[in-house]
């Protein structure tokens, strides 16, 4: 047996150090040539340690697998649920997913949801999830249940490529340990709209404002409600209506208007706009504390707390949190009465931060 032909046996099968002597079968030990001898260190393509200690007269073998990963099934929050989903299907499908992930390294990622059609044939339930990263790719997803058996459906356009749970996704990505990917995709996450229609919202906003000006002090033109955020959100007792221009809750209508920068506290005060702007509530979209979302306030109105109403999503569904500009979230909102009902007394672990009824 050559030399050559004893690594080639002994290599792929240890997975711990072992020590083996050089031998020519029952000819006795063999000594190493001088210029072989010394530590020799290789890399394969599965990120397996190959470290190879010749002497004299004996061979060190230390064949070292990568650790595995730490992911958990448990308690993901939404921005990780992404996360996981597209590392899982770059990994696993690649094409237009690996795509997707290659562009989040040099932008954010953002998740868009669409309504179905009768005519879909998206299986799951609920909202399409649209993934991007600067480039519309048509990677998607759908859900199904929740907890670590939640199912996904994941597809390229309408082209279905497969399903798996979170569990087995996350017993995938732990096999090639994902944790530092995972860990670092997950804070490039934004949920509720993709930059493209969160810009095309900015920008109509903008030329409503050039034309849709009224004679109301103040009055900046009127704002329009990004696509996503539209539509009825309930929550345990109560519920609220998005239209592009509008909110309506429990059946009273106010219009959503920008505000001028120079609006004054002399008008503010003035009793006369007062009562004309009754339904009429200042209204742009805002960040606070690491949430995006609409800040809503009355016209007139210069103290107390105001209100922002940011897109999230929760057990797998789109969310309206109802957060305070003085600290606190005040209410969670869903997309039909009986999942406010099923989850109204529910604290949320990434919510704890607002405070507020996630605190208590």
């Amino acid at each position: 047996m050559s030399l050559v032909a004893l690594f080639l046996v002994i290599v792929p099968v240890l997975a711990t150090t072992q020590k083996v002597e050089a031998a020519w079968g029952n000819l006795g030990v063999y000594n190493m040539p001088s210029k072989m001898r010394g530590t020799w260190v290789s890399r394969d393509k599965k990120s397996v340690y190959n470290k190879i200690r010749i002497t004299k007269n004996t061979i060190t073998l230390t064949h070292k697998h990568k650790a595995k990963g730490t992911l958990s099934a448990n308690d993901i929050s939404p921005q990780e649920n992404v996360a996981l989903i597209t590392v899982y299907a770059a990994n696993k499908y690649r094409g237009a997913w690996q795509s997707t992930l290659q562009n989040a390294e040099h932008s954010s990622l953002n998740v868009s949801l669409i309504k179905r059609d009768d005519s879909s044939n998206y299986r799951g339930q609920g909202y399409i999830y649209e993934v991007n990263a600067g480039k519309d790719l048509q990677t998607r997803y759908t859900l199904q249940g929740n907890g670590s058996s939640q199912k996904i459906f994941l597809y390229q356009g309408e082209r279905y490529l497969g399903i798996a749970t979170v569990e087995q996704i996350v017993r995938f990505l732990n096999k090639i340990n994902c944790d530092a990917e995972i860990s670092h995709l997950q804070k490039k996450v934004t949920i509720g709209g993709s930059s493209s229609s969160n810009a095309s919202a900015t920008d109509d906003s903008k030329n409503d404002a050039q034309t849709n000006k009224s004679d109301i002090p103040g009055d900046a033109g009127i704002f329009t409600v990004p696509a996503n955020y539209r539509g009825v959100w309930y929550s345990n007792d109560s519920k609220m209506e998005l239209t592009a221009h509008s909110m309506i809750v429990n059946g009273d209508k106010t219009q959503l208007h920008h505000q001028a920068s120079n609006f004054s506290e002399k008008q503010r005060q003035s009793r006369d706009i007062q009562n004309k702007t009754m339904h009429i509530a200042a209204a742009n979209m805002t960040n606070i504390n690491g949430f995006s979302g609409i800040f809503i306030a009355g016209w007139c109105q210069s103290a107390g707390e105001k209100t922002v109403y940011a897109l999230h999503q929760e057990k797998g569904q789109p969310v309206l949190l109802e957060i305070g500009t003085a600290g606190g979230l005040h209410d969670v909102m869903w997309r039909s009465p009986q999942l406010a009902r099923k989850y109204a007394h529910t604290k949320f672990a990434d919510l704890r931060k607002l405070g507020g009824i996630a605190a208590e």
